[in-house]
């Protein structure tokens, strides 16, 4: 059974793939990585909570509770809606970014899924800050791959319209798009199903990989970047829509 970290579990796609996990039996631990207590981790055994408050920094202290994880679900995000591209930048792409360098070292390999999103564009001519700053993520991730740090597997996921189907699990107040998500998500599932997920198939997608073998997802609609960069069509393809 697989060893994972999991961030940003207070929110949409992190407590989904935290439920999920919670339920699989393939996993029998999940180290959280957050700023404060997570609800939905409370007394679950294989639940472990690590009070993390600086994402650029990681200690031997929290690196040491990590030691035979072999997969990280970065699901941890924010909106970019009345951001400066600096401060975005700093968590899209500088949090993540760190946590892949200090996780490669952890075993022989780490599968790290990476939470982008549709809209994100590598080659930095996309016209919203949203897709620059998320594209310079991924190509940068994906970069370090290719560099440094070979153990490390990386997968960029784009999920579109994640819908929750009723089931908000996330911690946070919901905003009036979040409420709409169910409605949204249910639309476009009926008439344009290629740019909407169910939140649990988002997380058993982003859990197969982060405990798969780390080879390149088959060439296929939707997989890009030699089989690491997957938008939401690949998404629903590996959750079995």
């Amino acid at each position: 059974m697989a060893h994972i970290i999991l961030t940003g579990a207070t929110g949409t796609a992190g407590s989904a793939v935290l439920a999920y996990a919670l339920a699989s039996p393939s996993i029998s631990r999940i180290s959280i990585l957050s700023r404060r207590p997570v609800k939905l981790a409370d007394n679950e055994p294989k639940a472990h909570i690590i009070i993390h408050t600086d994402f650029e920094k990681y200690p031997e202290a929290v690196l040491d509770q990590l030691k035979g994880a072999t997969g990280c679900i970065w699901a941890q995000g924010i909106s970019s809606r009345g951001m400066k591209e600096d401060d975005y930048s700093k968590i899209t792409v500088d949090y993540p970014l760190a946590a892949a360098r200090a996780f490669a070292g952890l075993g022989a390999q780490v599968n790290f899924v990476y939470m982008s999103g549709e809209g994100a564009d590598t080659e930095g001519k996309a016209s919203t800050m949203f897709g620059r700053v998320k594209g310079r993520a991924e190509k940068t991730l994906l970069g370090l791959q290719e560099g440094e740090s070979p153990d490390l597997k990386v997968y960029a996921v784009r999920p579109a319209i994640i819908n929750p189907q009723g089931k908000y699990l996330a911690e946070r107040t919901p905003t009036l798009q979040d409420r709409a998500s169910t409605l949204l998500g249910g639309i476009a599932g009926m008439v344009w199903k290629s740019f909407e997920i169910p939140a649990d198939k988002l997380a058993k997608a982003c859990v197969d990989l982060a405990i798969g073998d780390g080879e390149p997802v088959p060439a296929g609609l939707g997989v890009g970047a030699g089989g690491r960069l997957l938008s939401n069509t690949a998404l629903r393809r590996l959750a079995g829509l």
